[in-house]
Parts: structure tokens; C-alpha cells; sequence
């Protein structure tokens, strides 16, 4: 019964991935709050950081940054790369193995054998990579949120998960991206490369643009901009962002959709 729901087939396939990194990004969060109490009684963290150079300033969340709050503390530590770097990650391994993995395995043709047709594998791929997506970052919303009441700090709960959908949006954009190029290619390595490639250039161009006129005028082209530009853990999120970011999500939805209906999966 299992095998003739993809997306369940998917969900108990991805069951320990997304409980391991469900559990380490929630102790991540769990850990930085906690502490943060300590960190700031220990350490002049506003001083340490006004003696960054520009660009290093930049690159761990620049003008986001306000180290006298737990939310600013986070905005350095997690939000401008780490969870990034975490979530986007693993929707990128997710959407570039969705098909490119079983096809590379010889298991595609088992799947497709079943009495379903190819958009149903692939908007059901997509499904439980959301829904596995978004339980990773659910975790750290507890994470922190249990941190936070440990240490006897606040972050409220209501910017942190703006902030986290946000996040969960960007990741499902490149994860999408990945998608679209496996369903056209059939090639992991390939849709991981190329999309992981696309995350670095793109961030930097968010990052650096405050610093560099050339990528000032193109910033809005990358994803990163609409993830972190409304600074969404301090001021809720901007649901014209996170629309953008959705709308990317869709689109490579889209054209994964066609790249494989259209392939001859048998070359």
C-alpha cells in the first residue's frame, strides 16, 4: 500500500534524515540562547564586532545585527548563513535526488511501473520535501524557544517563526532550482553543483552589495535579499518576500514538472 503513495513512500525514506537534522539544528538554537546570557555577561560582543572590518561585517548579517537582544544575537549567529547554509542544504539534497537518485539507482522505473503518472511522482516529491523541509525548521523554533526559557531570555514567538518561514521559503527555492535541473538532467552531482553554486554567487551579492555599486544595482535578483532585506525576526515577516520566495519555489516546481514528462527516461 505504502509503495503506491509517493509521498509517503518519500516520508518514511527521508524519516531519519529529517530526524537528524531536525535534532541538530534545534540543539544549535537550543545552545545559542541558552548561552546567550553568558556570552554577553562574559564578553563585550558589541565591541568585538564594531572592530570588524566592513566586508566581514557584511557577510555575518551587517546592518541586522543588534547584540544587545537575544533576536539581534541570533540574526549574527544563525539567520544571515548558518541556517542557510542547514536548511537550504538539505532542501537541495532533497530536490536534486527526488528523481535524479532513483533514476541513477534503476528504482524509477519500479515507481513509474505503478499505476502513476509521472506529475503525480514529481508534485509528491515535491510535497514531502516541503513537508520534511518544514519540520527541520520547526525544530529549531523549539530549539530556541526552549533555550530561550532556560536562560531567561525572550524571543518572540511570533517573529521567530516569520523569520522561519522566511527561511524555510529560501530553501525551498534552491530546492526547487535542484529539482527542475535533476528532472531535466537526471544527473545528481550535476543539479547539486549547479545549485550550489548558484547559492554562493547569490549570496554573496546580497551580502556585498552595500560595498560594491556593480552588485548594489543587481541585489534584487538574488533570493537572499527577499530572505533577509525585511529583517523578519525583529520586525515580522514581509509576506511581498516571502511571496517572491514562493513564487521562485513555484517555478522551479513548473519546470521540473515539464523537464520530466518530457524526458525519455529510458536513455
Amino acid at each position: 500500500m505504502l509503495l503506491h503513495s509517493v509521498f509517503l513512500k518519500t516520508l518514511r525514506d527521508l524519516r531519519w534524515p529529517v530526524f537528524w537534522a531536525g535534532l541538530g539544528l534545534g540543539v544549535l538554537g537550543f545552545y545559542f540562547i541558552w548561552l546567550f546570557p553568558t556570552f554577553m555577561g562574559d564578553l563585550d560582543l558589541q565591541a568585538m564586532l564594531d572592530s570588524f572590518p566592513p566586508a566581514l561585517m557584511a557577510l555575518v548579517g551587517g546592518p541586522l545585527i543588534d547584540l544587545s537582544t537575544p533576536s539581534g544575537f541570533l540574526n549574527m549567529e544563525l539567520f544571515p548563513l548558518m541556517l542557510p547554509l542547514i536548511l537550504g542544504g538539505f532542501a537541495i539534497t532533497l530536490g536534486s535526488g527526488a528523481t535524479a537518485a532513483e533514476e541513477s539507482r534503476g528504482t524509477l522505473d519500479l515507481v513509474l511501473s505503478e499505476p502513476v503518472q509521472r506529475w503525480r511522482v514529481v508534485t509528491e516529491k515535491v510535497l514531502a520535501m516541503t513537508l520534511a523541509t518544514s519540520v527541520v525548521a520547526a525544530a529549531l523554533f523549539v530549539g530556541v524557544q526552549l533555550g530561550a526559557a532556560l536562560g531567561g531570555v525572550a524571543v518572540p514567538a511570533g517573529n521567530l517563526a516569520g523569520a522561519l518561514v522566511s527561511g524555510t521559503l529560501l530553501a525551498l527555492a534552491f530546492g526547487a532550482m535542484a529539482l527542475a535541473v535533476g528532472c531535466w538532467t537526471g544527473n545528481r552531482p550535476l543539479a547539486r553543483g549547479i545549485v550550489g553554486a548558484v547559492f554562493v554567487v547569490t549570496y554573496f551579492i546580497n551580502a556585498l552589495a552595500p560595498l560594491v555599486e556593480v552588485l548594489d544595482d543587481i541585489q534584487a535578483v538574488s533570493p537572499f535579499f527577499y530572505y533577509l532585506e525585511a529583517n523578519p525576526i525583529r520586525n515580522g515577516i514581509d509576506w511581498a518576500h516571502a511571496g517572491v520566495l514562493a513564487a521562485i519555489a513555484v517555478v522551479g516546481f513548473v519546470v521540473a514538472l515539464v523537464g520530466f514528462e518530457r524526458r525519455d527516461l529510458s536513455t
